[in-house]
């Protein structure tokens, strides 16, 4: 059985690509079927990065640890994650196109006030 995953090394190259290109700003999604481990000093250094992070769970979880990252990291320059329980949206009693409406905004409705962030925080290149 393999253990947790860890998210830093796909957020670290997410990281080289933004330098690369200069400061764009550039959306991470990451779809995942378990939960992870080791990422929360990542996600910290990820936010002094025009880089905004969403990630989907797939899976059964346990996505405790996910709701923790999108809502309690206070060391970071803003609110760089969003992390959508995707299984948990489609498993709703409603038609598929107010699940897909519900996912679409669940996963994107924080990029307007992430990418303000990057701008007032002078890290937009």
């Amino acid at each position: 059985m393999a253990g947790p995953t860890s998210f830093a090394p796909m957020i670290e190259m997410a990281m080289s690509i933004v330098e690369e290109s200069g400061g764009q700003y550039h959306v991470l999604l990451i779809v995942a079927d378990g939960q992870e481990q080791k990422t929360i000093n990542t996600i910290i250094k990820a936010s002094e990065y025009p880089l905004s992070i969403i990630l989907v769970g797939v899976g059964d979880g346990p996505w405790d640890t996910m709701r923790e990252f999108d809502d309690n990291i206070p060391a970071r320059a803003f609110d760089n994650f969003q992390f959508v329980n995707f299984a948990e949206l489609m498993s709703k009693n409603v038609d598929l196109l107010r699940k897909q409406t519900e996912f679409a905004l669940a996963a994107l409705m924080e990029i307007p006030s992430q990418y303000k962030a990057t701008i007032e925080l002078n890290i937009l290149g």
